[in-house]
């Protein structure tokens, strides 16, 4: 799987932009602040129908993009995407809705029509055609940061290849929104109905069903991303010591136990009186975490950075080895500026492990010079500079 050709209009400070890309590695490299990782984002956007640097998408479209009465500021996405089994063309349209300078305007805010083949999709009808594993240095997050990130991490990699995993997630959510607008209302009226488990009962067990999927694959990912993530641990950070990705449930259950809807709606009724008090739903998978250990050190808490470093590396190849484990492509790696900030080991097992020639990889760098000769002997280069890109031959 690749993308090889990507034509972005008005996003971000692009006002167009087309190019071709090519399997193995693309190099875009230049000053900071000159669309390099504008680029990236463009083709996360493609697979995933959100930017991995912003929740609002009004910030997507190029801020003197063309306007008027009729036709709106608009940002454009394309891509054509190479599959085992053909090819696919990927859109992905942003349209403003007034601006936060103009009264009783929008605030800003957009609108977003995706489409597969010409065709109008929602966003899940989008995932699946374009895989992606997205690499920044602040993804030391991953490891250091809430668990939400963790959450965030798993549920995004999960829901390109597994459609019934991302059914039950949005399912998961909707159920989860309106339990919560009803313990809310309890509790600010202070009114709390004496038939509160029967009011309840609906609400639980669409919950435990949809729970019990997500838990279970949450649950199998981390276990088989162990096993793939143990030998890249072990030659980036030259240890012996075991590397493992811990599921932690909100709830108790064996380590090895079965997950079933039957033990999930027990839990959700035993927390009754505290959602009440709380007025919001204290158990479940929208609490849950991973944590990653070397040997007995948690390395979110107690890692130093190159250990921390290292575990987000074998995280992230991990990642490709997941997917491509799973669907039999490899996905599209994009790095963004990771080479900086590793030493030259770390910067030299990355760079071998992402030489297989069916691996498309996009990266960005503000230059060439923490890259070794056989990278860029078989790389491809492109300079960037101020939203305009050069093609090296």
């Amino acid at each position: 799987m690749y993308i090889e050709h990507l034509s972005v209009r008005n996003f971000r400070n692009y006002m167009r932009l087309d190019i071709d890309i090519s399997p193995g590695a693309t190099l875009f490299y230049g000053p900071n602040a000159a669309g390099k990782t504008s680029i990236l984002e463009a083709v996360y956007v493609l697979a995933m129908s959100r930017s991995p640097r912003t929740h609002t998408d009004r910030e997507l479209i190029y801020w003197q993009a063309e306007q008027s009465a009729e036709i709106p500021q608009t940002a454009r996405i394309s891509g054509k995407v190479r599959r085992t089994h053909g090819t696919t063309t990927l859109d992905v349209i942003v349209q403003a809705r007034g601006t936060a300078t103009d009264p009783g305007s929008a605030g800003g805010t957009a609108t977003k029509v995706l489409r597969v083949d010409h065709k109008p999709v929602k966003a899940s009808g989008l995932l699946g055609f374009l895989r992606v594993v997205f690499f920044a240095p602040t993804d030391l997050e991953l490891l250091t940061g809430a668990p939400s990130e963790r959450r965030r991490w798993l549920d995004a990699m999960l829901s390109q290849l597994d459609y019934s995993y991302l059914h039950a997630l949005n399912n998961y959510q909707k159920v989860l929104l309106q339990r919560n607008s009803l313990l809310r209302k309890w509790r600010e009226q202070r009114r709390v109905p004496r038939n509160h488990a029967t009011e309840l009962a609906f609400w639980d067990e669409e919950l435990a069903t949809h729970a019990t999927h997500i838990m279970h694959q949450r649950r199998h990912a981390c276990a088989e991303l162990t096993t793939l993530a143990q030998p890249m641990y072990h030659a980036i950070a030259q240890t012996t010591h075991t590397l493992t990705i811990r599921y932690i449930p909100n709830i108790e259950i064996a380590h090895d136990a079965d997950i079933h809807p039957h033990d999930m709606l027990t839990h959700f009724q035993r927390h009754h009186a505290d959602d009440i008090a709380r007025g919001q739903t204290t158990c479940g998978p929208h609490r849950d975490d991973v944590c990653v250990i070397d040997h007995t050190i948690d390395l979110g808490a107690f890692g130093s950075r190159g250990q921390q470093r290292s575990g987000v590396m074998a995280l992230k190849l991990a990642e490709v080895a997941f997917m491509q484990q799973r669907t039999g492509e490899l996905p599209v790696l994009l790095l963004d500026d990771v080479l900086s900030e590793l030493d030259i080991h770390r910067r030299h097992h990355l760079l071998a492990c992402i030489a297989h020639p069916h691996q498309q990889t996009i990266l960005t760098a503000t230059g060439v010079d923490d890259f070794d000769a056989t990278f860029l002997r078989h790389a491809r280069l492109v300079r960037v500079d101020n939203g305009h890109v050069f093609m090296l031959e």
